[in-house]
């Protein structure tokens, strides 16, 4: 883990370590414990949709879901598109449960990916931070009703059960019902705004100009989520995604017009992913020597 984080941090020729210090001491005091409440809060609401989601299969306390939620963000940095998540969640489930369990968590997963995808398609679409042909804009719509589409009724589509796999995963979706895919959303809907409007918020405080508001710092969050979670990263290029998707939309919006548009995301990576991830690393760690 240490040399990954080496790689991943050091060796990055976009990234300087000290500006980043420099940029996490000019805050102010207030701030450093309000990222560490929010991003308890965050996990906290994941913690607690997960728990909903596996508590349909085996009963868990809120602090083995916790402990469950932070593996799974652990894993999920090593593999492209976060598809290790459920990976790491799995490791305090039990065994006769593990499949139907990966399927949920895979079910929770995707509701907070619609979430992303249906924000982040608007703002794309307001505040249009690269041009794109029509095409494009109708096969996003197309592909988003789809989605919704998909996650309302996937279950009831007849021709899917033909297939063993399709068939196991209808199964254990079939616990699911639409009032639990509703609270699923809120869930998500919730966290969502937990890492989105503090993201904003270090957006105005690192000088985005004024004149654009804080009404747009949310709509280039929401923009910078989509296309970070587009793109295919896992832990050996996700900086370069986060250094270069913020250069993109931001581009222009900020006061000193240079260079610092990845910072406010990177002390958001710091509190949200990297921490949680170094804790899931020592949970994994002390779980498989009790073993």
């Amino acid at each position: 883990m240490a040399l990954v984080l080496y790689k991943k941090f050091l060796k990055d020729p976009n990234f300087t370590p000290q500006v980043l210090l420099e940029a996490l001491q000019s805050l102010d005091v207030y701030w450093i414990p309000l990222l560490i409440i929010l991003s308890v809060l965050n996990w906290s609401i994941e913690t607690r949709k997960w728990q909903y989601l596996i508590c349909k299969l085996e009963l868990q306390s809120f602090k083995i879901a916790f402990k469950s939620v932070l593996c799974g963000v652990t894993v999920a940095q090593m593999l492209p598109y976060r598809t290790g998540e459920y990976l790491g969640r799995l490791a305090y489930v039990k065994d006769d449960n593990k499949i139907s369990a990966g399927v949920l968590s895979i079910a929770g997963s995707f509701t907070q990916l619609l979430i992303t995808l249906l924000f982040g398609s608007v703002a794309f679409l307001v505040i249009q931070p690269l041009e794109v042909p029509v095409s494009f804009l109708i096969s996003l719509a197309a592909l988003m009703g789809l989605l919704v589409l998909g996650y309302f009724h996937l279950p009831h589509f007849g021709f899917l059960r033909k297939h063993p796999i399709m068939l196991a995963v209808i199964e254990a979706l079939a616990v699911l019902k639409k009032s639990d895919l509703l609270r699923l959303i809120g869930f998500s809907l919730l966290r969502y705004c937990v890492f989105l409007i503090p993201y904003a918020g270090l957006l105005m405080v690192f000088g985005l100009d004024k004149s654009q508001g804080f009404a747009y710092a949310c709509l280039s969050v929401s923009c910078i989520y989509l296309l970070q979670t587009v793109s295919p990263n896992f832990i050996l290029t996700d900086l370069a995604v986060r250094i270069s998707v913020p250069a993109l939309v931001l581009s222009g919006s900020f006061v000193s017009g240079s260079g610092i548009e990845y910072i406010p995301g990177m002390i958001i990576y710091i509190f949200n992913v990297l921490l949680p991830m170094l804790i899931g690393a020592f949970i994994l760690v002390t779980l498989r020597l009790k073993r």
